[in-house]
């Protein structure tokens, strides 16, 4: 695992600098929260971090909430299907999304949304591994200009993803295939092996790999971190809004604090104080 994987026929090496001036790759940008309560989950957020939300109008979709923080735009808030447990899912760029989902599906993945377009936004869909871990490719629509830098990082926004993996050997590899990521070790001591997902187009961090406890319940699973002044006093603060913490706050050397928690309609969520 410490080698670098190998990428999907989409991406390479060679090409990334050329795809990098149109489409930043790999490149986590959006984030929905699927939900059994929208209402509640927007007041737990706007407590919790000070979110404030502005309706997108989907026609006959009807209106989707979404998310402002730290002056742009993050992601939004859908139903949850029956049967379907609350989770965040982020959206991370592809070149196409309907390869990316007929790779998923080739490698052993599962297509919870097939590929489907979003008028004027892009075109997307929902995947999940093989042992879980449910993220959507994404395309954008193509805009005029130059791409827009990352945001730069401020309180109430998305600063990092995180698998926590049942098997980091095959979870790492189907997900790095996927998007074009390369595979880095980053020693963590006493927390274990941590991987590091590179983006090809600029060999930035996209996210981390984490093995997921023996005992904890349920399948691999993407948690988004978002930044926070204080990670003991958001963790407080998850409690008194009736969600739970399962990592209580602690430090990562070079790094910062963070801990793990969910809302009170259980989707995982983790904060990092940098």
């Amino acid at each position: 695992m410490a080698d670098s994987t190998p990428v999907n026929s989409q991406i390479t090496d060679a090409a990334a600098p050329e795809t990098a001036a149109v489409l930043p790759v790999g490149r986590f940008v959006w984030h929905d929260l699927m939900t059994t309560d929208i209402a509640k989950a927007q007041q737990y957020y706007a407590d919790l971090l000070g979110w404030t939300y502005k309706d997108f109008d989907m026609g006959e979709g009807g209106k989707y909430p979404m998310i402002h923080a730290g002056g742009t735009e993050w992601g939004g808030f859908i139903p949850a299907d029956p049967g379907r447990s609350p989770q965040w899912v982020s959206y991370v760029t592809v070149p196409d999304v309907d390869a990316a989902v007929a790779a998923a599906q080739a490698k052993g993945g599962q297509v919870m949304v097939p590929a489907m377009d979003i008028p004027t936004v892009g075109r997307f869909a929902y995947i999940v591994g093989p042992n879980g871990g449910t993220v959507s490719p994404f395309t954008p629509e193509p805009r005029q200009g130059e791409t827009p830098p990352d945001p730069a990082p401020a309180p109430g926004t998305f600063v990092w993803h995180e698998l926590l993996a049942r098997d980091q050997e095959a979870d790492g590899k189907f997900f790095a295939e996927i998007f074009g990521w390369r595979i880095e070790e980053a020693p963590m001591g006493e927390m274990g092996n941590y991987y590091l997902f590179k983006r090809l187009d600029t060999g930035k961090d996209a996210g981390g790999m984490l093995q997921m406890p023996g005992d904890a319940p349920g399948p691999s699973s993407w948690v988004p971190y978002v930044q926070v002044e204080s990670a003991d006093a958001t963790a407080a603060r998850t409690r008194e809004l009736g969600g739970k913490v399962w990592v209580e706050p602690r430090d990562i050397p070079g790094v910062g604090r963070f801990t793990m928690t969910s809302d009170p309609m259980g989707a995982m969520i983790a904060f990092l104080q940098p």
